[in-house]
């Protein structure tokens, strides 16, 4: 009896989980949606969700991403969430900071929400109390989840009624060019990577981890910053192409016949650590130590030259200054620590030259084929020189 006693209590205290809801039109808001306002409004919206955390609060900004997508499909034509390729006309700007209430249980979040047009200016903009009911314990992120997608439809039904009538974009409106960047008063890059110069027309090569959740990105070489937008840009290859308005005037050497031989010496100049480094460039050495990937994946080499975060998407190159790779990543020292009981050094890898090209050739680029440097002093030389840090503003 006792243990059953135990049990009871327990649920009681966890309570059940909520079931998240499916569908916005099965969401009951206090405020209806005027007569008259056909769903979907016939604009396009794009929305960004503050991941920004204040001290001793909680950030759910994956449930408020996914309650806004739920709710935004449902009341706009086409909504998306913002990308640095994002073209919309309306921007709607979300944030949520979130604390556990110990009294009655529950989250308690403080949600704001902006609205503003292709121009920049603010059209709406409301700060409510979400209040996530209690039953669902601790760890019921669904009641989270449904408390948000409930402040949202109530606060974008106040906006429409209001504002409905006076959402057609006119002409000049649409013809109105922008960048993310301008929708925003206070924002610092999230991440950064490093990428190389492959010609004279400020094309950059990087991994496309670095850049693939960025809303938008810029360059930042010798001190000057520069916009980069994603020209081509593969997952699976983990390769990306940007472009930018400055044309370095030095470029690495990309050569179809270099291949990452098994200990030829190699370099990888990147941008590790830059929140507690400087912001030069560093270098470090090593030696190709296996042609092939994890678990012998094609297409990648292992290398042996100390990488941190930071040098993911640059070059790695010879002693005489050919390309032979791109920086992917390194060996997850927990996972291995997990598997195995060891760890290891230095056992990090590149995709290589190889399929980079083809990659490059596939999209149209064209990339320089140089001369083999003088000696290692030159080809370094050179590597500072189209070598640039990628900011990734989340």
């Amino acid at each position: 009896m006792k243990q059953i006693a135990i049990v009871l209590a327990a649920l009681v205290l966890l309570g059940c989980e909520a079931t998240p809801v499916q569908n916005a039109g099965d969401i009951k808001t206090n405020t209806k949606l005027n007569a008259g306002i056909q769903l979907p409004i016939d604009v396009s919206v794009a929305y960004y969700v503050d991941k920004s955390k204040p001290d001793s609060k909680i950030n759910f900004y994956g449930t408020l991403e996914e309650a806004t997508d739920l709710v935004t499909k449902d009341l706009f034509a086409t909504s998306e969430p913002l990308n640095s390729k994002s073209d919309f006309d309306y921007l709607i700007q979300l944030g949520a900071v979130s604390d556990w209430d110990f009294m009655w249980g529950g989250y308690e979040s403080d949600l704001k929400i902006t609205i503003k047009n292709r121009k920049g200016e603010t059209i709406f903009s409301r700060e409510v109390e979400s209040k996530a009911s209690g039953t669902g314990g601790f760890y019921d992120i669904n009641a989270v989840y449904n408390a948000f997608a409930k402040s949202i439809k109530e606060n974008l039904i106040h906006f429409l009624n209001r504002s409905s009538s006076n959402l057609v974009v006119p002409e000049s409106d649409q013809a109105i060019a922008f960048s993310v960047k301008d929708f925003f008063e206070d924002i610092s890059p999230e991440a950064s990577g490093t990428g190389f110069y492959i010609d004279g027309e400020g094309t950059i090569v990087t991994a496309a981890h670095v850049v693939s959740e960025c809303i938008f990105i810029e360059v930042k070489h010798k001190g000057q910053t520069f916009t980069a937008d994603i020209a081509k840009s593969s997952d699976l290859l983990d390769l990306a192409v940007l472009t930018t308005d400055y044309a370095n005037p030095q470029s690495v050497s990309i050569n179809k016949s270099v291949e990452a031989s098994l200990g030829k010496q190699l370099f990888a100049t990147g941008f590790p650590l830059s929140n507690l480094l400087s912001d030069y460039p560093s270098m470090t050495l090593g030696n190709v130590t296996s042609q092939g990937g994890l678990k012998g994946a094609k297409g990648s080499f292992q290398f042996s030259a100390p990488i941190q975060p930071g040098n993911s998407g640059g070059a790695v190159v010879g002693f005489k200054g050919q390309l032979l790779g791109v920086v992917s990543g390194t060996l997850n020292q927990a996972m291995m620590l997990s598997e195995s009981g060891t760890t290891s050094q230095n056992v990090n890898f590149a995709i290589d030259n190889v399929l980079l090209t083809k990659f490059l050739d596939n999209g149209g680029f064209s990339y320089s084929a140089q001369e083999d440097a003088p000696d290692f002093e030159s080809a370094s030389k050179s590597a500072v020189e189209y070598t640039n840090q990628v900011l990734c503003y989340l």
